[in-house]
């Protein structure tokens, strides 16, 4: 396993997102008004009232036509039916300030600007790599969300050189990919998640390698 046990948290973050968003896919559909935004780009409503342009043949502003060509485009492409975004962007600022806490503790707190942009960035990629999935690669929504999760994974075991975190992100993407269902497949990936965490837990006692 890696050096530091603290990479227990962002694995416990995750599945419990997993968890959240599985819920309320499975609440009633009068119910899941907070997740309606992380569950793709849903562009082909009207864009009437979004400016002016120059009227085209058709009749309507250019400005109307470029956006129905990318809403036409991203409709081909499966949405996701869970709210990969919104769990995402919540697990960025959850890990940000575990992190934070964590080198606070250890004695060596990062530089606040540089770990606020960071930070920043990494929010930024969440909805930005996913639109690159949507309209380059034609990738469904529910497959979008596990590849930018493995990919955040994959960049904590950098982190963390631990390739304990690597094996567990290869077993979660299989794992949230294969399933047919994306909601079993969630669960089956938390579950993951949690045992991964319980095992960087109780690996063992505390050493100096630990804190580094």
């Amino acid at each position: 396993m890696g050096k530091a046990r603290r990479s227990w948290f962002p694995l416990a973050a995750l599945g419990f997102a997993l968890l959240v968003m599985v819920a309320v896919e499975l609440l009633p559909a009068e119910g899941n008004f907070g997740f309606v935004a992380g569950r793709g780009y849903e562009l082909s409503q009207s864009l009437s009232g979004l400016g002016t342009g120059e009227v085209s043949g058709t009749g309507l502003p250019d400005n109307q036509l470029s956006g129905v060509a990318i809403a036409t485009a991203v409709d081909v492409v499966p949405s996701a039916r869970l709210g990969w975004l919104a769990g995402l962007a919540c697990v960025v600022l959850a890990v940000a300030g575990w992190y934070w806490l964590s080198l606070r503790r250890a004695g060596t707190p990062p530089r606040p600007v540089r770990f606020v942009l960071g930070t920043l960035g990494a929010l930024a990629a969440v909805p930005l790599l996913d639109l690159v999935g949507a309209l380059e690669l034609r990738l469904p929504g529910d497959v979008r969300g596990p590849l930018l999760a493995a990919l955040g994974l994959l960049v904590l075991a950098a982190y963390e050189r631990s390739w304990f975190l690597v094996a567990v992100d290869a077993v979660f993407l299989l794992v949230a990919v294969v399933f047919p269902a994306p909601a079993a497949g969630a669960l089956v990936a938390a579950g993951l998640l949690f045992a991964a965490a319980f095992a960087v837990l109780l690996r063992g006692p505390v050493t100096a390698a630990d804190a580094a």
